[in-house]
């Protein structure tokens, strides 16, 4: 590491230090007391749900847990789930071509977010197809207007919920008719061709019912140069989504909506006179579908005995992924970007809690799946000798047991869980084990181990595409191709973590997580170069190579009162392969896009005299990105280095001094800023246009009634 690298680096830690002496605190601490949540370590303190299927206090969950509250969530310049995520320790996202990607103490290249389990309410969400991602939500894949408070799990979660918490999980936790009371219409424009227009409505109904009515219509453009700049490409997006409760049922649909254009880029053929180009479809587009109905009830003496139970159905139907890199190949397939059924996951899971047996209680559990991606022969499968398996049925089993001891002060969590054998992967086990320690009120130790899997998705088995043609009118020819490997095995993880929790005073916390972890299996690209002009075959593989995760996270917190809070936590993570073993293509393990240091600080206030707002700092150190790229861009085969960035976000709101009704809130005003150092700057490297945005400025205007 050069010296000027470690001045740079240096000067930002003086810099995040300062900053942090005013602005200490953490995403989810101070929560909204209209919707009954209080700050971590309290007497009344929130409870969380996605750490144990059980409703616990978060000081005693199991693993190293961030929550982003409603009061954050309201106060943070950010508008979509993955921008507020940005600010939470541990967490990675960054912009790919089309979708924002988050992973969690990782590496790798990862552009669907299959390694991270989410959920909505405790119920699964992702694709089945890609794994992650309903294949490409233009702006955000859950509106931030639905949410009452984000949990967020780092490290492995398979003995609970099986493949997919693989680094960690996200639990959106939405708001209810009972929590909202009354209505809220917003109306957002700005740079990038930005515009939007939300409205959400929720009741409560007697005592025991509510519902919750909501959506949103926005458009603009994607964040990237080939996007906004190269092609002037918009997106526009619509989503609806109901919930209602009565007594222990809820039942929800979530509908997600968008249509991209497509984009083009011009590019000399090598050796010719000729200039050809790397193009989509004219139109990109899809729809989602999402049922879910849940039921919880306490039963017994004493409510001995608690039942619940989770149905979600999940279709899609839109554009294939070839839509956007083979367009060429097939217009009947791809180039015409139509929407085509995609298939469905339906889910149910439905476990029992037996309370009051001494010192434990229990948990048990049964989950089974019934997942269909359809028949899409010219993206999966192909021609291949093997005929592609494209469904599978599976049912898995958990137990759970949560032991207090000490007199509450010491909790034990164990469990493990068995994903029984299907059509294509055999059966896998998911065991856990953790400790909480509450030495006094205000510090908590922690430590625990677990293990956790990712099944490949059908893509990385089966994609039989071409990845990247290039039409120069005479002839077209494909620069690479998907090639499938439904030899594919899952991933494998295994983590060893450590913490604390400690109160300083009333109004500051410190918390510090360690990690270790050990990854085998994991799957990656393989660009296997071909005698030219062939193009490159481009395959999934598993490497043979472990890799070794090593870091920590500390994090501050600081509440002054009411109207001033603020935070600042500081990552830090070292990844090692453990050996130099090659692919087919002779490349060794990639340790690629993930950061060794990255800060994140924000100052929130206000309202003073209607006045309110907040400044958001983000600071991430270099990293490498894939040597193929490199190869494309530099014709070096080393891995490339992407340049460390800092954002600085901000907003500044006033509050009309008028209100609908007594007690509801005011209208507010508000004006956002975003990059506002207007830096230049890469997260994914793919050849073209891969440089975000600059400076951008937005304004909205809420109505309450």
């Amino acid at each position: 590491m050069s010296v000027g690298t470690l001045r740079t680096r240096a000067s930002l830690v003086a810099g995040f230090v300062l900053l942090s002496s005013l602005t200490l605190v953490s995403p989810g601490f101070g929560q909204d007391p209209a919707i009954g949540e209080v700050s971590l370590f309290g007497e009344e303190e929130f409870t969380i749900q996605a750490a144990t299927k059980t409703e616990i206090p978060i000081s005693k969950a199991p693993g190293s847990v961030t929550v982003i509250g409603a009061k954050q969530i309201r106060q943070s310049g950010a508008r979509t789930i993955p921008e507020i995520l940005r600010l939470v320790a541990g967490v990675n996202v960054r912009w790919n071509p089309m979708v924002q990607t988050i992973d969690m103490r990782s590496f790798g290249s990862n552009p669907f977010t299959s390694r991270v389990l989410l959920l909505i309410d405790g119920v699964p969400y992702n694709s089945w197809n890609k794994g992650g991602f309903p294949q490409h939500p233009g702006f955000d894949f859950f509106s931030i207007q639905h949410i009452k408070r984000i949990e967020v799990l780092r490290g492995p979660g398979s003995a609970l919920y099986g493949e997919n918490a693989y680094w960690g999980v996200i639990n959106i936790v939405t708001l209810s008719g009972k929590d909202f009371q009354g209505g809220k219409l917003e109306f957002y424009g700005g740079d990038l061709e930005a515009s939007s227009v939300a409205a959400t409505y929720g009741q409560k109904l007697g005592e025991d019912g509510s519902i919750l009515v909501s959506g949103k219509w926005a458009e603009g453009q994607f964040p990237t140069t080939l996007w906004f700049e190269d092609n002037d490409s918009l997106v526009q997006a619509t989503s609806v989504y109901l919930k209602a409760n009565y007594k222990g049922f809820e039942a929800s649909y979530y509908r997600h909506s968008d249509e991209a254009d497509g984009y083009r880029e011009e590019l000399p053929v090598p050796g010719t006179d000729l200039t050809g180009a790397l193009y989509s479809a004219d139109t990109i587009a899809q729809d989602v579908d999402i049922f879910a109905l849940k039921y919880k009830q306490d039963f017994g003496a004493n409510d001995r005995f608690t039942f619940g139970g989770d149905i979600s159905y999940a279709t899609r139907n839109g554009s294939h992924c070839g839509t956007c890199h083979a367009a060429p190949q097939s217009f009947e397939e791809f180039g015409s970007g139509k929407k085509v059924d995609h298939g469905h996951q339906l889910i149910g899971d439905f476990r029992i809690g037996i309370n009051g047996l001494g010192p434990h209680s229990l948990l048990f559990g049964i989950e089974a799946r019934d997942i269909d991606t359809a028949r899409h022969a010219a993206e999966l499968g192909g021609s291949h000798s093997t005929a592609p398996i494209l469904s599978y049925s599976k049912v898995a089993g958990y137990v759970q047991d949560q032991i207090s001891l000490a007199n509450d002060k010491l909790n034990l969590t164990i469990g493990a869980r068995y994903d029984g054998s299907n059509d294509l992967f055999d059966d896998e086990v998911s065991p856990r084990i953790s400790a909480v320690y509450s030495v006094n009120d205000a510090l908590v130790l922690r430590g625990g181990w677990a293990r956790a899997f990712r099944f490949p998705n059908f893509s990385e088995l089966y994609q039989a595409s071409w990845f990247f043609a290039l039409d120069a009118g005479a002839f077209v020819a494909p620069l690479a191709i998907f090639t499938p490997n439904p030899e594919l095995q899952p991933e494998q993880i295994e983590t060893f973590d450590l913490g604390l929790q400690y109160r300083v005073n009333p109004d500051l916390s410190v918390r510090l997580d360690a990690f270790r972890s050990r990854v085998e299996d994991f799957i990656v690209q393989a660009w296997v170069p071909q005698p030219p002009p062939n193009p490159f075959l481009l395959r999934m593989e598993n490497q043979t190579a472990a890799a070794t995760l090593t870091g920590a996270e500390l994090e501050f917190r600081w509440s002054g009162s009411d109207a001033i809070n603020g935070f600042f936590n500081v990552a830090y993570q070292d990844t090692d392969r453990s050996s130099d073993a090659l692919d087919s293509a002779g490349t060794p393990l990639e340790l690629v896009y993930a950061p060794e240091l990255k800060f994140n600080s924000g100052f929130y206030f206000g309202p003073f005299n209607g006045i309110s707002g907040s400044v958001e700092l983000q600071w991430r150190d270099e990293r490498y990105y894939p040597g193929f790229w490199n190869f494309i861009i530099n014709s070096n085969p080393e891995l490339g280095v992407v340049d460390g960035y800092t954002l600085l976000h901000a907003r500044l709101s006033y509050d009309l001094p008028v209100r609908t009704r007594p007690g509801q809130q005011p209208p507010r005003f508000n004006l956002y800023g975003r990059n506002l150092l207007d830096e230049a700057f890469q997260e994914t490297v793919n050849g073209v246009g891969s440089f975000r945005e600059g400076r951008t400025i937005y304004g909205s205007f809420e109505i309450f009634f």
